[in-house]
């Protein structure tokens, strides 16, 4: 007896255990609505989920979409494609009208997928994430790739995140080869979305600016600062100069040129601070300050 109610009980944990692990590789639906215009379009997806709308969104080329043409048509217009990925296939079904579409969606998860993140650590994955895995088409050869490029405890959400801001495994590489080692998955985020590469640390680099911090890198490409315009400035005798006070001298307009002005009026060998107050008040408001300082 003993036995028996042992092996009951073994067999409801398994069946618990199969019907879990199974819930997220079930076929789930859906609703979506769409814009279609100049041979791309935006989808939206809902699902629900616990009494809550899940919302998911991705952009496509229309024509890597199999069996999609939208009709150019004031008309209602039946539309059905599918988005076909590592994670799971997508089937859309609706109606479209003047570039707009909705409709609802099948999502059927691929399993060998399921296996081979669980193999990774991503065990346990939610319909959602299952759906936005395959919206940005995160493939198990990247989740490889990302891992031995030491984001072997990226999440699904952080993985997610780069792929869709094209944050690959070389990038990290090149990265990581000009002195960017151990950097965030938001940092990573923020010097791609920012055209942080390479080149560009390496360009400062060759002006006297190794070492920069993401943050300091950014801010100079969001500032516009050249190593173009930091050479002309040392060769005015502007050398050594902050990431901050380079920055801070762009804000206000203080260009090689306007230096040279002032040089050649007789006003060298300025200080950063009297050169922004020069542009911002004026020369002769500065002179009037240091004859007040004098006295």
């Amino acid at each position: 007896m003993k036995t028996a109610m042992t092996f009951v009980a073994v067999a409801v944990l398994i069946g618990l255990f199969a019907h879990s692990t199974s819930l997220a590789q079930e076929a789930f639906r859906g609703d979506w609505t769409g814009e279609f215009e100049n041979k791309r379009c935006r989808l939206s997806l809902k699902t629900s989920r616990g009494g809550s709308i899940l919302d998911s969104w991705a952009s496509f080329e229309a024509e890597s979409i199999k069996g999609l043409t939208v009709p150019d048509s004031s008309d209602i217009t039946p539309i059905h494609f599918e988005v076909a990925r590592e994670a799971g296939t997508i089937v859309f079904d609706g109606m479209t009208k003047n570039g707009h579409g909705i409709g609802d969606y099948l999502f059927t998860p691929n399993r060998d997928y399921l296996s081979a993140m669980k193999s990774m650590g991503y065990d346990n994955l939610s319909n959602e994430q299952l759906l936005r895995l395959a919206l940005r088409d995160v493939t198990r050869a990247f989740v490889t790739e990302m891992r031995a490029a030491g984001y072997n405890t990226a999440t699904v959400d952080q993985l997610i995140r780069m792929r869709n801001h094209n944050i690959t495994a070389s990038f990290v590489r090149e990265i990581k080869a000009a002195g960017y080692d151990g950097l965030s998955v938001d940092q990573l985020v923020r010097m791609r979305n920012h055209k942080i590469d390479v080149a560009f640390i390496r360009s400062f680099s060759a002006v006297g600016y190794a070492s920069l911090t993401v943050d300091q890198l950014i801010r100079l490409r969001n500032h516009e600062v050249t190593p173009e315009s930091i050479g002309e400035l040392k060769a005015l005798g502007y050398d050594n100069l902050s990431p901050d006070t380079l920055i801070r001298l762009r804000n206000h307009d203080v260009t090689p040129g306007f230096i040279k002005q002032l040089s050649g009026s007789g006003h060298r060998d300025l200080s950063p601070e009297d050169l922004i107050y020069i542009r911002n008040h004026g020369l002769d408001a500065y002179t009037n300050r240091r004859i007040k300082r004098a006295r």
